[in-house]
């Protein structure tokens, strides 16, 4: 006999089946990689760093039988949106386009750990042995830009990296240009990132705040930014958003505070976001969001937190409240799909043998409920009950 009442049970067949129906419906299943599928941006593990100076791009000199054509169009390498209206002619200097890609490539591993460590020391070290100072505006852009494909924990950690790095490790006229780049190419940006012209209007706005891009930047005559250049639509609403941002009431401790308390701990952010999905899943009922709310944090090894916070909603809720079947229904298209692996399951459990110990002071019945949650995560084989 089931342990949920016939209107718990309606609301936790409800969870299940949104999620269901979004994959027969060929939505949701594609936003998710499987666990121990690869993932679409490779990084470099903390334990696992390379040598000093393998950072280093090195380039090859042409010779007089193989000379080399800087910024040919017909390379596959070529970017019209990194360069300006350069004469393409024969040239005696390295392959510069070659040494872009190295570096490129370079830089999106180094700021792809920078996401996992948030180590900015290791960062400025790996960043300065690249020993391309030339190029730094590459790295300023893909940072800002890789930032805007995920949560606002990886911007406000962007941030904090640009005036960290900034000026002993990122020149000043190279970190006005990046943003320049940027703003070029918002209008690119917005195909795959709707909200990019909000983003970085907040990113210029943010760096003005923190004194490391100068004011007049957002005065400049676009035309006169991007000589020669096309200036799309995005661009202009860019410039007017970071306008606004400045200008507005309180508008620094907006801007300051717009991503997250910067004072707080990558961690602690991460328990801030996770309390406030599952208090708008509890309220909305949609599933679909707290999934992309939990993959926005990108913390798998944190997902542990996720459960057992949803285990202590469930237990502090009014005895009846829809809050626990709604909530346990979320968990199992979770587990389900693999978003939250059996062991972080197995983990957020476990941790309740302690909370529940200060719950009790509260909520009298506590250790009766999460007995019973947990005959209900077995019955519904969300998790197994232990020997």
């Amino acid at each position: 006999m089931s342990l949920l009442t016939k209107e718990q049970r309606a609301i936790f067949d409800e969870a299940v089946r949104a999620h269901a129906l979004e994959i027969l419906n060929g939505g949701e299943e594609g936003l998710t990689s499987p666990i121990g599928s690869p993932s679409k941006h490779h990084h470099q593990r903390p334990g696992n760093r390379v040598k000093k100076g393998e950072n280093k791009i090195l380039a090859v000199m042409d010779t007089e039988a193989h000379p080399c054509f800087a910024l040919d169009e017909n390379d596959p390498n070529y970017d019209s949106a990194e360069v300006n209206d350069y004469e393409l002619r024969q040239t005696r200097v390295g392959p510069r386009t070659d040494v872009i890609v190295a570096y490129k490539n370079a830089v999106t591993a180094i700021i792809e750990e920078y996401f996992q460590t948030h180590d900015a020391r290791e960062t400025a070290r790996a960043l300065d042995e690249t020993e391309q100072p030339l190029y730094q505006h590459f790295f300023v852009k893909k940072l800002v830009t890789m930032s805007m494909d995920r949560g606002d924990r990886e911007k406000e950690a962007a941030a904090v990296l640009l005036s960290a790095l900034y000026p002993h490790h990122i020149d000043p006229e190279q970190l006005r240009r990046g943003f320049e780049r940027l703003v070029e190419s918002v209008d690119d940006l917005a195909i795959d990132v709707p909200a990019a012209a909000d983003d970085l209007a907040m990113f210029i706005a943010r760096a003005t705040v923190d004194d490391i891009l100068p004011p007049r930047f957002l005065h400049t005559n676009l035309e006169g930014l991007l000589p020669g250049l096309r200036v799309g639509e995005k661009a202009a609403e860019t410039i007017d958003l970071a306008h606004g941002h400045l200008h507005a009431h309180h508008g620094t401790e907006r801007i300051l505070r717009a991503w997250g308390d910067s004072n707080l701990t990558p961690l602690q952010q991460a328990k801030h976001a996770i309390q406030e999905c599952l208090t708008e899943y509890v309220s909305s009922g949609d599933v679909n969001e707290a999934r992309r709310c939990l993959r926005s944090l990108h913390m798998n090894y944190f997902h542990h937190e996720f459960v057992k916070r949803a285990l202590v909603l469930c237990i502090e809720a009014p005895e009846g409240h829809e809050t626990a079947p709604r909530l346990l229904g979320l968990l199992k298209v979770l587990g389900k799909s693999g978003e939250v692996s059996a062991s972080q399951m197995k983990i957020g459990f476990d941790r309740m043998d302690v909370v529940v110990e200060d719950l009790v002071l509260d909520v009298p019945k506590a250790k009766t409920r999460l007995e019973g949650l947990r005959l209900m995560a077995k019955e519904e084989e969300i998790h197994p009950m232990r020997d």
